[in-house]
């Protein structure tokens, strides 16, 4: 009779086979995992995105692109002026152009908010040079300056001629939108915690020897006192 352990043994070792892949099925298997890894490869490659990837917030369309007037002239859009402005961002392939027109002694911050231009500003009185723009050469700042009144107009046509007015880009910094936890903030996380601590020692020793110094200072205080207390009643006693 086959004890019951042993038939344990064989019954196991019979439903592993029983459920092993064959070579053939094992070379399928293998083949079509190696496709699926080259087509998500492919697919990343193409989307240039994270499998997963959710983006938090989304670019609202501007007014004038719901309206549809993103295309549309400045005298097709309502604004009147006698001098051709273009603002440029960027230089190359890449530089933005917005075509606008305005009246001399025009503010050129309102000239360019009209015309949909953003430019950064810092304090909005000049001083610190964040919305410096070039134009003919020259540096303005738009948060104060208006479009130049010293303009003469072409003695044939009677046209003043285009000015271009080069702002400063601006960078955004773009941030995956990952998730919550990961191996990385956790490390992150540890090391700043680790950091913290030893600042909390640094400082612990550093306040610890400053009591120290003063409670030293006080008893030293306290010791002259004393002892110009006893000088005093010598004194007093002796007189007696």
């Amino acid at each position: 009779m086959v004890p019951l352990r042993q038939l344990i043994v064989i019954g196991l070792a019979c439903g592993c086979n029983a459920f092993a892949p064959s070579p053939i099925q094992s070379t399928a298997t293998s083949s079509s995992s190696s496709s699926r890894l080259y087509m998500s490869t492919e697919e990343k490659q193409k989307t240039g995105k994270k499998e997963g990837y959710v983006p938090k917030w989304k670019k609202k369309a501007t007014l004038a692109e719901i309206t549809g007037t993103a295309e549309l002239s400045p005298e097709e859009k309502g604004l009147v002026g006698a001098v051709p402005i273009t603002f440029q961002q960027g230089t190359g392939e890449d530089a933005t152009l917005i075509k606008t027109s305005a009246m001399p002694g025009q503010p050129l911050k309102l000239v360019a908010s009209q015309a949909g231009q953003y430019i950064k500003y810092g304090c909005g009185k000049g001083e610190c040079g964040t919305c410096d723009s070039l134009c003919n050469g020259k540096y303005l700042r738009p948060c104060v300056d208006v479009v130049p009144t010293d303009l003469t107009p072409d003695p044939e046509t009677g046209e003043y001629a285009n000015l271009v007015i080069q702002v400063k880009g601006t960078k955004a910094k773009v941030v995956s939108s990952g998730k919550f936890f990961s191996v990385k903030s956790f490390f992150m996380g540890f090391w700043n915690n680790l950091l913290g601590m030893g600042g909390f020692v640094r400082d612990r020793r550093k306040a610890k020897k400053n009591y120290q110094d003063r409670i030293s200072q006080e008893e030293e205080i306290l010791r002259r006192t004393a002892e110009k207390k006893r000088k005093k009643a010598a004194e007093a006693a002796g007189k007696k």
